[in-house]
């Protein structure tokens, strides 16, 4: 009565996980993390009574999830693939005990399936080109219960400018913010959460200084900018801003020219 399987690391013949993987009904937890699979066999619809899943695969190409995730209704934790490819569509939405949530894919999933999540805590969210915005925040929504939230680009949406999409007020309980998406601006402080403590930038390619918004969020303990988070050359710190400020981080080859820190600050 195997409960626990832990195959991370693990190199398959032929990048096949067996099939036989899913006469194992009885596993409470399952990790391929880092493993080398290219395939994923259709029999692990039997896995009912997983609670956790890693499916972080080492894949340099993407690989094909089937779609028998949403028989697996107990899970509490599901990592998806970062590369899967176009034929994986992924229905979701009744996996309402999930609490961690890394992967979502607006490409490979739909973004409604998000709405009775209502249990997670944890989400990262890639995003497509075809992502509508809207209806993504609507679902979003429903999440009260959210303490960290990441956004990443993919490739094809590195073009598309999300300046003034986020708006992320209303998650009271949202501690942990990562934002890897291109935007010329940042958002407003009333957009972003009030009780936000770290906030991660990447790839952004802010042209205006983020400073004078991210000092006004007070309970804010750590800022990181990084790989082309912040493309200006001025940087300024007033005084009074960051008041609960522990930690910040800026990319060693960061384009800033001046960085004024008031005194005080």
């Amino acid at each position: 009565l195997l409960r626990v399987l832990d195959l991370s690391w693990v190199k398959f013949e032929g990048g096949k996980l067996p099939s036989s993987i899913g006469g194992l009904i009885h596993l409470r937890y399952l990790s391929l993390y880092g493993a080398v699979v290219s395939h994923l066999p259709s029999t692990m619809r039997n896995l009912k009574l997983l609670l956790y899943l890693n499916l972080s695969v080492n894949n340099e190409e993407p690989i094909h999830v089937p779609n028998v995730l949403k028989e697996m209704i107990q899970l509490r934790y599901l990592c998806l693939p970062y590369k899967m490819d176009d034929k994986t569509k992924l229905e979701l939405g009744d996996l309402v005990n999930l609490e961690y949530l890394s992967g979502f894919s607006t490409q490979h999933s739909s973004v409604t399936d998000l709405l009775r999540m209502t249990k997670l805590r944890y989400l990262t969210v890639s995003l497509s080109e075809r992502c509508n915005f809207e209806t993504l925040s609507s679902s979003l929504r429903e999440l009260r219960n959210l303490e960290t939230l990441n956004f990443l680009l993919t490739p094809e949406t590195y073009k598309v400018d999300y300046m003034g999409e986020f708006v992320l007020d209303h998650f009271i309980h949202l501690k942990q913010l990562g934002l890897a998406v291109r935007m010329s601006k940042i958002p407003d402080q009333h957009q972003l959460p009030p009780h936000l403590a770290h906030i991660y930038l990447f790839y952004c390619g802010m042209e205006e200084d983020p400073m004078p918004i991210l000092e006004k969020l007070l309970h804010l303990k750590s800022v990181q900018l990084r790989y082309k988070a912040f493309v200006g050359s001025r940087m300024v710190c007033s005084k009074g801003g960051f008041p609960q400020l522990c930690a910040l981080r800026i990319s060693e080859e960061s384009e800033l020219e001046e960085w004024i820190v008031e005194e005080g600050s």
